[in-house]
This record gives structure tokens, sequence and C-alpha cells, in this order.
């Protein structure tokens, strides 16, 4: 048996799947615990990309109006704001989540959860 990990270790291969999960024992228990809670309350769980951290709230609520299928002036009319504004925090956006365009924006913030 190999020694506990003084902190816990994820390692991923390079098309991101997980290879290898060391944890504390005491870490292992309450990850089991935790996982048996999300399972009974059938919760999905949808961890958040890094990217969507480095948003400001107001780009993350751009980002899902933008989701929501609205367009820059139907966002400058929800959020008060003028189209000039709007255009700049989806400007932002593209440029923190790496995306290309408003589509794949959408596409992004619909996988994230962030779309009722």
């Amino acid at each position: 048996m190999s020694e506990p990990a003084t902190e816990p270790v994820l390692r991923l291969s390079p098309d991101r799947e997980v290879v290898e999960i060391r944890l504390d024992p005491g870490e292992s228990e309450r990850l089991v615990v935790a996982l048996r809670e999300i399972a009974r309350a059938r919760t999905r769980v949808r961890p958040a990309p890094i990217a969507l951290s480095r948003l400001t709230p107001r780009e993350f609520e751009v980002l899902r109006l933008i989701g929501r299928g609205l367009d820059n002036a139907e966002i400058a009319d929800h959020l008060s704001l003028s189209v000039a504004t709007v255009k700049s925090h989806v400007g932002h956006i593209l440029a923190k989540l790496g995306a290309r365009d408003r589509v794949q924006v959408a596409v992004i913030a619909h996988r994230a959860g962030l779309v009722d």
C-alpha cells in the first residue's frame, strides 16, 4: 500500500480523463459521503470551468442572458445598459472564455448549467 497523500492529488491524462486520485483517509471518507448525498438527492453536478471564475459579476450576468438567446439590444434593455456597454462586455466574455463567437458562449453557458 502507498503512503497517504499529505495533499490531495488529481492527475489527468492529456485528454482530460482522470488517471489517479489520492486523498488522505479522512478526505476519502468525506468524499464518499458527499457523493452518496449527491446520488440520493439526484443532483446533477456541474463543475464550473475555471474560466468562468475570471468573469466579473456583470459579465457573468451577460453570459447568462446570451445563453438565454438575447441579442445585445435585449440585454441592454434588460440590464439598463447601453448597447455599446453590452458589446464591450461580450468582447470581454469572448476573450476570457476563449470563445470564437457568441454561439460558442451560449453553448458554454448551457453546459455550465447557467441557463434555466
